[in-house]
């Protein structure tokens, strides 16, 4: 009898491990490694955003401004709005950066002082991607975002109609937000 009940008890606990997060595998570490390297590229050359990041907590599905998969611990948004520090200036995001997030959906930069995107964004689950408020004069390449659905391009300096056509290739893009003139003088 006292084997039964102590058998009952670890698989007990064990389940309430696992359902309380526990015992899960957490984020995959490429994600990790990714979201670390993210990081150091929001605080170049000297910032302090998202220093919970890397501490104690080894899960990144745990982190904060972090939203993973519950089936398959993968990032599935991030959830970045006004993170960088004013004073240090703008930055430009490196598009390579965000290539170990294959099951990424949601993409908010809002507020950042992103003033570019270098290369192209190769996210093929990307459903939303929010760059409002930002110091971006040019719309970033946006060809390789089958997916996108949601576009955000509000309160830059957009002064260019380069990359607009970009736009018209993507047959999922529902709702796109840009002020200004040139917004008005094209035509979807």
């Amino acid at each position: 009898m006292e084997f039964s009940s102590s058998l009952y008890l670890a698989v007990y606990g064990t389940f309430l491990s696992l359902l309380l997060g526990y015992g899960s595998l957490g984020c995959l570490e490429e994600e990790k490694v990714g979201l670390l390297q993210l990081k150091a590229s929001i605080n170049h050359p000297n910032g302090t955003a998202l220093s919970s990041w890397g501490g104690e907590v080894g899960d990144c599905c745990r982190w904060e401004y972090v939203t993973c998969d519950n089936k398959t611990n993968r990032v599935i948004r991030l959830s970045l709005w006004y993170i960088r520090d004013y004073d240090l200036g703008e930055w430009s995001l490196n598009a390579s950066l965000l290539l170990p997030f294959q099951q990424l959906q949601i993409l908010d930069l809002y507020e950042n002082r992103l003033a570019g995107i270098q290369g192209l964004l190769r996210l093929k689950k990307l459903r939303v991607l929010n760059v409002r408020l930002n110091d971006l004069t040019t719309i970033p390449i946006l060809s390789a975002l089958p997916s996108l659905e949601v576009l955000d391009l509000g309160g830059n300096y957009i002064n260019s109609s380069q990359g607009f056509q970009d736009l018209l290739g993507l047959k999922k893009l529902r709702v796109r937000m840009l002020d200004g003139m040139i917004w008005e003088q094209f035509q979807f």
